[in-house]
């Protein structure tokens, strides 16, 4: 009681002072406590802090992903940031170290976690120094809680440079995005924190061709096993498999309120005529944020030959609460295509907003619509960037069906 009692004093004197610290610029490695009771959940995660112009920003790294965060301020000895897009935020008491919380909904929301920062840090695990044992790239059967009733058979890429590993985990739905981190003797450890999701991976490497003895979390909620099995050919279910059309349905009708707090249907003139891509998500997604991303590069490109994009956000019960989170999250996008709100976040209100559709839905779903009304194309989940190839895949094909739609006439 008396160590709890001085650590919790300490807070409160660095949280009094007033003294302005300087936030030294350059490499730092973060960590997320997601249990303050264990080491096994902690999220690390690499960051630069830079000064443009007199200003203090900050750079988060996952593998490729670099996230931007300019919404910083120092207020005495007291470091506030909140990342692009989603609502997390950061807030800790500077000075050769960072210490203090991380609110992954936001400081309103009032679940928080324990954070520091060590400076001039670069490794991303550097608590473990073991030579590694094994080299994991290729891909491999991840499969989530193993011989149980939910068990979720993904797939994970991964490359491996000396002791650096980075890749992502496929499910049918979607992605992981940007992992980074390391083999040390015969455990593989892997992390990410892009504002939406913190997740720590870490397991024992059995031997060339098995991952045993795994933990999977990304709050203390979801706290899963897994084991892999190596698999050159592993191979998910088509999206398109995972739903379709329901008989007798051909067409889509929505509406929604757009950010400026006017109505939008699908009637209106904006879309009459034109091959229009439906994305159904919400600013809290981080697939939604590469999906909208792909689909401004394709708005940009086709606009002016027909082509248009739309937004259904599945948000807070109230379109005054979600209004600040889809305009954040159109500005991350860097998009001017149309955003509504249309419905609180959840199975049964998604369901009924897309009701020409059946199967196994998560988000996004996406449909593209033809000039004439008719859908022509429906997927559920979104494999990002992060997946390499598959992405590619992905991106070539759907460019080459709007093209081959627009050139359709109505």
């Amino acid at each position: 009681m008396r160590k709890l009692a001085f650590i919790v004093l300490i807070f409160i004197l660095a949280a009094c002072s007033t003294k302005k610290q300087e936030l030294k610029t350059g490499a730092w490695l973060g960590v997320i406590k997601m249990d303050s009771t264990s080491e096994k959940l902690d999220v690390p995660f690499n960051f630069d802090v830079v000064n443009e112009g007199g200003r203090i920003a900050l750079q988060v790294k996952n593998a490729d992903e670099k996230i931007y965060i300019d919404e910083v301020q120092l207020k005495g000895d007291t470091l506030l940031a909140k990342f692009p897009t989603f609502t997390s935020e950061l807030q800790a008491i500077v000075g050769d170290s960072l210490k203090g919380y991380y609110y992954p909904k936001g400081e309103v929301a009032g679940v928080r976690y324990r954070f520091y920062a060590l400076k001039g840090e670069k490794d991303r695990f550097p608590w473990f120094t073991g030579k590694p044992v094994f080299n994991i790239s290729g891909r491999w059967w991840f499969i989530e809680d193993p011989g149980k009733p939910d068990s979720m058979v993904n797939v994970a890429e991964l490359k491996q440079d000396g002791a650096k590993v980075v890749g992502t985990i496929l499910n049918p739905y979607g992605d992981y995005r940007y992992l980074e981190g390391k083999v040390a003797g015969n455990m593989f450890f892997f992390s990410k924190n892009d504002g939406a999701q913190t997740i720590i991976i870490r397991g024992e490497i059995a031997d060339s061709n098995s991952m045993v003895n795994g933990i999977i979390s990304g709050s203390p909620r979801w706290i899963s096993s897994w084991k892999a099995i190596r698999d050159d050919n592993a191979k998910l279910p088509e999206p398109e498999s995972l739903v379709h059309v329901r008989k007798g349905y051909s067409t889509f009708k929505f509406e929604g309120i757009d950010v400026n707090g006017n109505k939008v249907t699908s009637l209106d003139e904006r879309f009459k005529g034109k091959v229009l891509a439906v994305l159904a998500g919400g600013s809290w997604c981080p697939n939604c944020l590469d999906e909208g991303r792909f689909y401004k590069s394709m708005h940009q490109k086709y606009h002016n030959k027909g082509f248009e994009v739309v937004s259904l956000c599945f948000e807070d019960k109230t379109f005054a609460a979600a209004k600040p989170k889809i305009e954040r999250f159109a500005k991350s996008i860097g998009s001017n295509y149309t955003f509504l709100y249309v419905a609180p976040r959840g199975r049964v209100q998604r369901d009924s907003v897309l009701y020409p559709l059946e199967g196994k839905m998560a988000y996004p779903t996406s449909m593209i619509i033809d000039r004439t009304g008719k859908i022509r194309k429906v997927e559920t989940g979104f494999s990002g960037p992060g997946t390499g190839e598959h992405y590619a895949k992905f991106a070539k094909e759907t460019e080459d069906f709007i093209k081959g739609l627009l050139k359709e006439s109505k």
